[in-house]
């Protein structure tokens, strides 16, 4: 018996992956396209995730002059609560949006706009593996039904630090 130790001529299929920026059929209609602070990123957020019966994590994409390029609705959970965020969901939008920076957001039906521990553990995750790809996480927003109820951790003294 020989053996010989020729290439083999099997050919192995692997696939190709296109990454894609499809917009929504849904516009979001907001009455202002730059986001200057806290309070202009809290009605945007609104407009998006307010109104919701459950929880829902969304993220805003802005360039450098804090304009709205995109947005995102990363999760939705129950009433109460998201139980799990990816992280690589929302930094793939990011990248996918070609985001200089994004401003996080989440609804809390209840009406209560205070953080929870869940809520600033899971700000302080996307925040560090952001940092690693460059998109800043400029502010993340707890919106309610009430428009004019909102807290924003960067005003607060709630956004985690960082290091860069």
């Amino acid at each position: 018996m020989k053996t010989t130790n020729a290439p083999s001529s099997t050919k192995y299929q692997v696939p190709v992956y296109e990454v894609r920026l499809v917009q929504s059929r849904r516009p979001l209609r907001l009455a202002e396209e730059c986001l200057a602070d806290p309070r202009s990123a809290a009605r945007a957020l609104h407009a998006l995730i307010g109104l919701t019966d459950r929880e829902q994590f969304a993220c805003l994409f802005v360039n450098a002059r804090h304009h709205v390029t995109g947005a995102h609705v990363a999760a939705i959970g129950a009433q109460h609560t998201i139980s799990n965020i990816d992280v690589r969901v929302v930094l793939r939008a990011g990248l996918a949006a070609c985001a200089t920076a994004m401003i996080l957001g989440h609804c809390h039906p209840s009406g209560d706009p205070s953080p929870s521990r869940d809520d600033i553990a899971t700000t302080e995750a996307i925040m560090r593996a952001a940092s690693i790809i460059t998109i800043p996480v400029l502010d993340h927003i707890i919106v309610t039904r009430d428009e004019h109820r909102y807290h924003s951790m960067l005003d607060s003294g709630t956004l985690p630090k960082v290091p860069r």
